[in-house]
């Protein structure tokens, strides 16, 4: 097996986990919640989630992954500048788009619960 291949494999399973996939696995939670004539795909306790928030973690926390990766591979491009500089902004707009999106999960469920 191809080095490359096994590390994406860890990582994507490291990102499954911390996005909460065994919980998906074993408790098997409602992708949304109804909520009177509306539904709620942020499930308002602290300790469950939805199928929703599950996948939005796991995207947040990948594209936070990619920003990292990408802002590193910017530091082996030395001989163009602009292109080392272009992967630097994505890779630093990529991470803190995953941040945000992290953040925003807890500030909406903190907000949620009072």
């Amino acid at each position: 097996m191809p080095s490359r291949l096994l590390a994406c494999s860890v990582i994507l399973f490291c990102l499954f986990v911390l996005s909460g996939g065994i919980y998906n696995i074993l408790e098997t939670p409602p992708p949304y919640l109804p909520y009177g004539d509306r539904y709620l795909t942020l499930d308002p306790r602290l300790s469950e989630q939805t199928v929703y928030e599950s996948i939005f973690i796991f995207l947040s926390n990948a594209a936070a992954f990619l920003g990292l990766w990408i802002s590193y591979r910017s530091t082996q491009v030395a001989y163009d500048r602009s292109r080392a500089n272009r992967y630097l902004v994505l890779g630093i707009a990529l991470t803190l788009a995953g941040i945000i999106g992290s953040y925003l999960i807890f500030d909406m469920k903190r907000t949620i619960l009072g």
